[in-house]
């Protein structure tokens, strides 16, 4: 928010977590966007054998849609294998993913398909981005057994098209730990669903984090046990036996690794508890019985355990919060920020202890308690135009500073000011950028004379939650890559961010996963929008900025704001 304008917000109702897609124009409307139910019931099918005199070109497109069985099973594809075939086909290591399928190249005994708008999943579930023309191309051998074409090669991946994918896989969360041990992670995959959901769920957590997010998170479950013996969901309770032994866990460790299963099972409603067992032998996590609540591990959310969704806003440069009563909601907060302090661009930390704004001038942040007795002080930033800050778990303050040579990224850690450098951010023209609260992921709108990028960057840190550097920032697919101009952007969850545009008098809102695969949710509001209020914490609302009215789309209720209030932001 810029604080010379009157804050008002028009709420959208953009809930981001599932890949449904949805109108991208006309008015704007609350849609239910959650994840779909990892065990609702889908219809059976079984295709067919192949039939008799088919060409080569039918065999694979059979195969094909054998891919489709429900339940899930590549039992039916086979068949249109020959036998050596059969044996040798492992589709389990990639799945692709198209939109659609192109027309047959090549001649008998070799046919040739190519996918359309594909993209593809590693052995984890983890959406690895879109193919490469040449990887689109699926080339088939074919040979004939017993007077019937069958295929004798076969590309090792499962092949299914989007619609079957999206209703068929739930958008779903690994859960790992930061460096120093503090904060869980989410890492989204997709997984199938059905009965073997929770087994899926584990054996991908158990594969542990991929060579690009060392030094991102890590796993507190046993290094030895690289896929689980077993997985059994009976009456509610989740029986996980694991291979290989404990090692050296302290009880810190095993509430790591009990807060990993619980967090990452928990998303399979038919799972209410886990009985933890390592070859057999029953593991007591301390404080914890021997068969635990999906819920226990509340201490680790990635979004704090002080998940609220209070706003704040500059009032007459003081910070105020909606905890009021209804005539009045804007309360002025304890301590120092109670007073003017000609700032814009205020930040308040998860837990709502303290805050953080730009000066007028924009080259100084100042800081502070948000308690009775608590002073506000400078910080040790000295920069030439400072863009809005943010707060991790971590208690650090990000800063972009954007500099005669380009953004230089920053965080203030009590006394000190690390500077990070950042491939691919650090020296660009960033107009906007977001640091999740875990501390592991920043993300960033660049502008420029070509259309603007959203970009993601993993943030490396060592095991005392010392930021050492970055990984080099990943272009984030947008429909409108093309022409795109960011207004702003705001989290809608902790893997998933709302990027707005301004187009005539139309406000695009569009919702970019941050694993960049294809999200779909798209809204439109006619009015102009300057700026977006989001929270990580699904329970929170959007807000759109515009005009002078709080505005309800789906009763029109309007409440005017006072023309005095600035720069509302979520608590964190």
């Amino acid at each position: 928010m810029r604080s010379a304008l009157a804050a008002i917000l028009t709420v959208v109702a953009l809930f981001a977590s599932a890949c449904s897609s949805v109108p991208d124009s006309g008015p704007v409307k609350r849609v239910d966007l959650a994840a779909p139910d990892s065990q609702d019931e889908v219809i059976p099918y079984n295709p067919g054998a192949p039939r008799a005199g088919a060409s080569p070109g039918e065999i694979v497109d059979g195969f094909l849609d054998a891919m489709k069985a429900t339940p899930m099973s590549t039992s039916f594809a086979r068949r249109y294998l020959t036998k050596e075939a059969a044996l040798k086909w492992t589709p389990s290591g990639r799945t692709l993913v198209y939109g659609e399928l192109g027309s047959h190249v090549g001649s008998s005994p070799r046919v040739s398909v190519e996918l359309e708008d594909a993209g593809w999943l590693d052995d984890r579930g983890v959406w690895r981005g879109a193919l490469a023309s040449s990887q689109a191309i699926l080339d088939f051998g074919l040979t004939r057994t017993d007077g019937e074409w069958r295929i004798s090669s076969a590309p090792d991946a499962l092949v299914i098209e989007e619609d079957w994918f999206l209703a068929h896989y739930a958008r779903s969360n690994l859960y790992y730990v930061e460096p120093a041990g503090q904060t869980l992670v989410p890492e989204p995959i997709f997984a199938p669903k059905g009965s073997a959901y929770a087994s899926t769920l584990v054996t991908s957590l158990l594969s542990g984090p991929g060579e690009e997010e060392q030094g991102v998170i890590r796993s507190a479950l046993p290094a030895n046990a690289e896929e689980p013996r077993s997985v059994n969901v009976r009456d509610g309770v989740a029986e996980v036996d694991l291979a290989g032994d404990l090692g050296e866990h302290d009880t810190e460790e095993l509430r790591l690794m009990g807060a990993q299963l619980a967090w990452t099972l928990r998303q399979d409603t038919s799972v209410r508890s886990i009985r933890l067992t390592i070859d057999g032998e029953p593991v007591v996590i301390p404080g914890w019985s021997e068969t635990f609540s999906v819920q226990n591990g509340g201490g680790y959310d990635p979004n704090g355990t002080s998940a609220r969704v209070d706003l704040y806003a500059l009032r007459g440069g003081a910070l105020v919060t909606s905890t009021g009563e209804d005539d009045d909601p804007w309360v002025p907060v304890l301590g120092g920020w109670s007073r003017s302090h000609g700032v814009t661009d205020v930040a308040v930390d998860a837990d709502a202890s303290r805050a953080a704004a730009i000066t007028a001038d924009r080259t100084g942040v100042i800081v502070g308690g948000l308690s009775s007795d608590a002073d506000l002080s400078s910080a040790p930033v000295t920069g030439t135009r400072l863009l809005r800050p943010t707060w991790d778990l971590a208690g650090r303050l990000w800063l972009i500073d954007k500099s005669p040579t380009g953004a230089r990224v920053m965080y203030v850690d009590g006394d000190r000011l690390v500077r990070v450098a950042v491939p691919g951010v650090t020296g660009e023209n960033v107009t906007r950028f977001l640091v999740s609260r875990d501390g592991t992921r920043l993300v960033a709108a660049i502008g420029g004379d070509t259309p603007d990028r959203i970009v993601v960057s993993r943030l490396r840190a060592t095991s005392k939650g010392e930021i050492t550097n970055a990984t080099s920032a990943v272009l984030l697919p947008h429909p409108d890559a093309a022409t795109m101009h960011v207004t702003d952007i705001a989290w809608t969850s902790p893997t998933t961010i709302v990027a707005v545009q301004q187009i005539g008098s139309t406000a695009l809102f569009q919702s970019v996963s941050l694993d960049g695969a294809p999200s779909g949710e798209r809204y439109t509001l006619s009015d102009r929008v300057t700026g977006v209020v989001g929270s990580p914490v699904l329970s929170a609302r959007l807000y759109a900025i515009s005009g002078w009215t709080l505005l309800d789309p789906l009763d029109r209720f309007d409440l005017a704001l006072p023309s005095d209030l600035s720069d509302v932001t979520y608590q964190g």
